[in-house]
């Protein structure tokens, strides 16, 4: 097992990534639960159009926030005390939102709950950029995107329990539940991370970070053009992933001919999908520091954007459906690894948090404007709908492209890109 030393004190960095990562797990949960908690909590609760949407879309409003303020703050205060008190307050709101029954508490709640799953995005993976050892940092990177697809897994696998269990367990009760059991293990963590170390990287730097230095830096040079490809990839890839995701329970209603489908099969064919995802994001786990990053990315949108674009021609058979959307999950799997990683490596260490935050920003402006769009062709299925899902294949070509002006630091340290253009610029 790892070891790594920080301020004379021997810590196990495989405890140290979990604690890290464990976010990241919450978040996957979060994010995936609620649209099947939603179908118990909405007919139960009598929620108007205006509050199912409000109820959906906050936890991503609420990222949005989380990710700008916390990926600054963290360059500032440390990644440990943004890191702590983050979870603080995805359990106080956790709770909160499932001992009501007001629409408004519910919606604020599950703002603020956003607001602490987006802070965690940029400490998390800074984090562990700066702790992991170099031959693994990879691997310790990559493991941040398993762990969100555990916890996407994790929730259609209690949901479809739940579910399954009706006769036992009440709708009422079932769908605070679907959302209370990603509280529990927040609470552990949250304990659990008051014994990790301040990163080492970031104290050595603490004491040069400037306000509107990390500005400058961020948007010029080699920091700015990373920050705007990492964040314009980004933005590419969740707008295509949470657009399309939304439009898989309309494709099996088409096909099952109904208005409506039982909430076991909606979880059925949702953990099909993860299991596939969960499993290519796991493969990429273990090859990511051989193989390299750029090449992975690259093949990862090229294989989505082939997918994207075959799509409709799946509208009329379910099994084709599901054989092409298995597909777009299974290269789902290598650009969700690599867009979270680039912006960890490739960020300057004074200025890691406020970049990567904004690349994550832009990822979740991007995955408003796929619901959108999507919301836009959902009228006649199959028919409107299908110029936008080729549009999203389109844009996945466009990320491939872009990829190929990132560079691949698998061989190096994090900042030596910045020192060896520094030393350049000296000669």
């Amino acid at each position: 097992m790892a070891k790594i030393e920080i301020a004379g004190k021997t810590f196990s960095t495989v405890k140290l990534l979990f604690m890290a990562a464990a976010g990241i797990y919450l978040d996957g949960y979060e994010l995936s639960v609620i649209s099947l908690a939603a179908l118990y909590m909405f007919p139960i609760l009598h929620f108007t159009k205006l509050f199912q949407t409000l109820v959906l879309g906050a936890v991503i409003l609420g990222t949005i926030i989380g990710t700008i303020g916390a990926g600054f703050l963290t360059d500032f205060f440390g990644r440990r005390t943004i890191y702590i008190y983050d979870l603080l307050g995805y359990i106080i709101f956790g709770v909160l939102q499932i001992v009501s029954s007001d629409p408004w508490i519910i919606v604020i709640s599950r703002l603020f709950m956003g607001i602490a799953i987006g802070a965690d995005y940029p400490v998390s993976n800074s984090y562990i950029a700066e702790i992991a050892p170099r031959d693994v940092r990879g691997k310790y990177l990559a493991f941040s995107n398993v762990s969100f697809v555990s916890g996407s897994f994790t929730s259609v696998l209690i949901s479809w329990i739940i579910f399954e269990s009706s006769s036992v367990i009440p709708p009422d009760i079932g769908w605070r539940l679907m959302l209370v059991l990603g509280v529990i293990p927040a609470i552990v963590v949250f304990i659990m991370r008051f014994q990790m170390p301040e990163s080492q990287r970031w104290e050595n730097v603490k004491g040069k970070i400037v306000g509107t230095e990390i500005a400058k830096d961020m948007f010029t040079g080699l920091g700015g053009k990373f920050t705007i490809l990492n964040s314009t990839l980004w933005f590419l890839y969740d707008m295509a992933v949470y657009g399309a995701s939304l439009f898989i329970p309309t494709i099996i209603m088409r096909v099952y001919g109904t208005s409506t489908v039982p909430n076991q099969i909606n979880a059925l064919y949702d953990s099909i999908f993860l299991l596939v995802l969960l499993l290519s994001a796991a493969l990429i786990t273990f090859i990511i520091d051989t193989t390299g990053r750029k090449i992975i990315q690259i093949v990862g949108y090229i294989g989505m954007g082939i997918f994207f674009l075959l799509i409709p021609f799946g509208f009329q058979d379910l099994y084709v459906f599901i054989l092409i959307a298995v597909m777009v999950e299974f290269f789902n799997g290598f650009v969700g690894t690599t867009t979270g990683m680039f912006p960890a490596e490739l960020a300057k260490t004074e200025f890691r948090g406020s970049a990567y935050g904004f690349a994550s920003m832009m990822g979740k402006i991007g995955a408003l404007v796929g619901v959108f769009l999507i919301g836009l062709g959902t009228a006649y299925v199959g028919k409107d709908t299908a110029p936008v899902l080729q549009f999203f294949g389109i844009m996945m070509f466009v990320g491939a492209a872009l990829t190929l002006f990132l560079v691949d630091i698998t061989d190096m340290d994090l900042d030596q890109l910045y020192e060896f253009k520094m030393r350049l610029s000296e000669e």
